[in-house]
């Protein structure tokens, strides 16, 4: 090997850092563990690279990686859906008082002298007025699911219990037209707060003092504008069916009542009722007498005839007379003072085609399967419909006597919430409706 050839330094593997090593010194490096003897005279220790790894360090390693650590996701993804702990009792009750719209907001009114005259925090009043709303809610929430409860029964209401029920029903009124009043009174505040929340009177010496979120503010005050148009809305809706459309309502229910009247004695269904109805009608009552059997003879053929002549044919005797003719007669001598006392005769008269007034007095009830056959003979009626509308809308006991008046009020008042008036009129409307 040539001496003089030139020197190549092998390549360097360490930094050197210079320290001052005093007497007793000891420097330790994590990687070379070198170790300054006492006395030495040499400052300049070589600390080696830091990232050899040395028998030092190799104690220090963790285990080699797994093959489900290098190649499966073994870390839970990331979402951004926030997940709500809370069980359903305090998220209605948040939901009830409108606490979940966080924010501050209020205004601190100050007089010349300093003196506190007013002071309006709109976060406790919304969730007063969110309490007053969700509670009306609520409650025709409550109030509509007792009505499906009520028209789904398979049990009859007893007739001592109807006096209970409309005060009961009275009541559920009385409480939802209060709670009504009280959000529709609560919302009109509510509006006088937020929208001159930041109008004062700059002619006096006042002093206004604000501290209110910007985004709970524009919320809050969107919010009630919008529901200040629905309650308009809603307002001018109940005042119009109120003042026009129950009036009007009632005339056309009763028309429409007596329309199912006269349909009822017209058996061919053609619009008119001619002696060839009176003929098939009287069939089917004779066949009702003695299907039901309160009533052993016949009616007399010249009381049959009477009670057609007097009270349906009303253009001469056996004279035919359409389905709206007989509606105009009737709408002609409509009164609501005495208009009970003018179809009662009509009524009584129809009822002793198969019954007697003596054995209307003796109360017997009558049985499902003879409301059935009384319905199934003179208007062939589904017996399902019949059986539903018996235990619908019918009172236990019922009696022939009960049935007369049912009829007698079908006729003669037009009251669209009152059940007495309604009973006949349900059962008379087509199946599902």
């Amino acid at each position: 090997m040539d001496n003089n050839a030139d020197y190549v330094p092998p390549p360097e593997y360490s930094v050197s850092f210079e320290f001052a090593v005093g007497p007793n010194s000891t420097i330790t490096n994590e990687a070379s563990d070198i170790t300054i003897p006492e006395g030495s005279r040499n400052t300049t220790v070589s600390t080696g690279a830091s990232n050899i790894v040395t028998p030092a360090r190799i104690t220090d390693t963790g285990p080699p990686p797994t093959y489900n650590s290098i190649f499966v996701n073994q870390e839970s993804p990331k979402t951004s859906v926030l997940h709500d702990h809370r069980n359903m009792w305090e998220k209605v009750h948040e939901w009830f008082e409108m606490s979940s719209l966080n924010g501050n907001c209020f205004r601190i009114h100050f007089n010349g002298n300093g003196n506190k005259v007013e002071e309006l925090d709109l976060p406790s009043f919304m969730k007063t007025e969110g309490g007053v709303l969700c509670a009306l809610i609520l409650f025709v929430f409550v109030w509509r699911l007792i009505g499906i409860c009520d028209t789904r029964r398979t049990q009859r209401i007893k007739r001592v219990d109807l006096e209970g029920r409309k005060k009961c029903g009275g009541n559920l009124f009385f409480i939802l037209f209060c709670l009504s009043m009280a959000s529709f009174v609560t919302c009109s505040i509510g509006a006088s707060k937020v929208i001159p929340f930041y109008k004062y009177e700059v002619s006096k010496n006042y002093t206004y003092v604000y501290n209110c979120d910007s985004k709970f503010y524009s919320f809050y005050h969107n919010t009630k504008i919008g529901q200040l148009v629905v309650v308009v809305l809603y307002a001018a809706y109940i005042l119009i069916t109120i003042f026009v459309v129950i009036p009007k309502g009632k005339v056309w229910f009763l028309r429409h009542k007596w329309r199912q009247w006269a349909s009822l004695l017209d058996a061919d269904q053609d619009g008119i009722i001619s002696t060839r109805d009176m003929e098939k009608i009287n069939d089917r009552l004779d066949e009702l007498r003695q299907a039901i059997g309160e009533r052993t003879t016949p009616l007399d053929a010249e009381k049959q005839n009477k009670w057609w002549n007097e009270h349906i044919f009303k253009r001469g005797v056996d004279n035919d007379i359409s389905i709206d003719g007989y509606i105009s007669y009737l709408e002609g001598i409509y009164n609501p003072a005495d208009m009970e006392g003018k179809m009662r005769p009509v009524i009584t008269g129809f009822f002793n085609f198969f019954s007697t007034p003596e054995f209307r007095k003796q109360n017997q009830p009558i049985i499902e399967e003879d409301f059935i056959k009384f319905w199934t003979i003179l208007k062939n009626m589904d017996k399902l419909h019949c059986r539903r509308s018996f235990i619908r809308y019918f009172l236990n006991p019922l009696t022939m006597a009960n049935f007369l008046e049912d009829f007698v009020a079908f006729l003669s008042y037009s009251d669209l919430f009152d059940e007495n008036t309604t009973r006949v009129h349900n059962l008379l409307k087509p199946s599902g409706k």
